[in-house]
């Protein structure tokens, strides 16, 4: 028989339950509303944060970190410049109208030993001895084999004091030639192909993708140049802001530029990489699936940009050579 005492209780269990039930919801509720409010949070929290590259290859860790959301991971909203002209990537970081470019590491040292107020904040593209990006080559049925082969003869080069350039002279200077032996022509690399299979000029130093284009026209390759500098492994592209840039926002920068070249090492990430490179870089599909592709230094190594340092020094591009750790002040 059931007792009044027995109703009480199971009134009391119910109501118990009652009240267990509506803590649940309310919990789950709120962090549902907590979740969705720190999303939002981090949405709105993003830095905008502009960065100006060039549309190469070496310079692709900007277009990768974007597009693999390794920016968004740190924080950061990218906003990217892609400019024609290396002087113009120079002035957005002078100016602060960019807080981070890409650059090349002899065009770093030069602005170092001017007093520019820049800083190396994160590594780039590197110079691999195994899988060479560049080399110097001689045009359509020109019989140049040796450095010798080259007295007199019409080289192309992208400008003075550059990467390529240094490092012909390098390589020449070990054969016991100078650039005084040779004829050079300044023109940039995306309208060599036409003077080099003319026969306009008689060779030419290319990066990739000119590279695998020119002897894909007939070209031939006669040397690695940069082997002369690199005799290893070497950092041949950079990130650098203005000195002034927060630390914080550089360290953050570094490290989704970082992720970034991580991701873009693995061989099985080529084609999709190569994808977003043709968004960027006029280049033809069917040349970056044959082109020689460029992996990246995945932390930051100063000592890795000291080659180059040096032999800009050897040649007087800048007054004497320094430590690469400078390059981080």
């Amino acid at each position: 028989m059931k007792t009044s005492a027995d109703s009480g209780m199971r009134k009391a269990r119910f109501l118990h339950a009652m009240i267990c039930c509506a803590l649940l919801l309310l919990f789950v509720a709120a962090g549902a509303s907590g979740s969705a409010a720190s999303t939002a949070e981090r949405r709105q929290s993003l830095t905008t944060v502009k960065i100006a590259v060039l549309p190469l290859e070496p310079t692709a860790l900007g277009f990768y970190a974007k597009h693999r959301g390794f920016f968004r991971e740190q924080g950061i909203d990218p906003q990217i410049t892609v400019f024609a002209d290396p002087t113009q990537i120079v002035a957005a970081v002078l100016s602060g109208e960019a807080h981070f470019s890409s650059f090349s590491t002899g065009g770093l040292a030069i602005l170092k030993s001017r007093g520019a107020p820049i800083r190396l904040v994160a590594a780039g593209a590197l110079y691999r001895t195994i899988a060479p990006t560049a080399a110097l080559v001689a045009g359509p049925g020109k019989t140049i084999t040796h450095a010798r082969d080259l007295i007199g003869k019409r080289i192309a080069i992208d400008a003075t004091n550059t990467i390529a350039h240094i490092a012909l002279l390098k390589w020449l200077k070990r054969s016991g030639l100078s650039a005084d032996d040779v004829r050079l022509s300044e023109i940039p690399f995306a309208q060599m192909l036409g003077p080099l299979g003319r026969g306009t000029v008689d060779a030419a130093v290319l990066p990739e993708p000119f590279l695998t284009q020119a002897i894909q026209r007939g070209a031939r390759r006669i040397a690695n140049t940069s082997n002369t500098v690199c005799s290893q492994d070497c950092l041949l592209t950079i990130w650098m802001s203005r000195r002034d840039v927060d630390a914080e926002l550089a360290a953050r920068f570094r490290n989704a530029i970082q992720a970034a070249a991580v991701w873009a090492n693995e061989k099985k990430n080529d084609r999709a990489s190569g994808a977003i490179l043709a968004r960027y870089a006029p280049i033809d599909a069917a040349v970056i699936e044959k082109m020689t592709r460029t992996r990246f230094s995945e932390r930051l190594r100063p000592a890795l940009a000291q080659p180059w340092i040096d032999v800009f020094a050897e040649f007087g591009v800048i007054p004497a050579s320094f430590s690469a750790i400078d390059l981080v002040k």
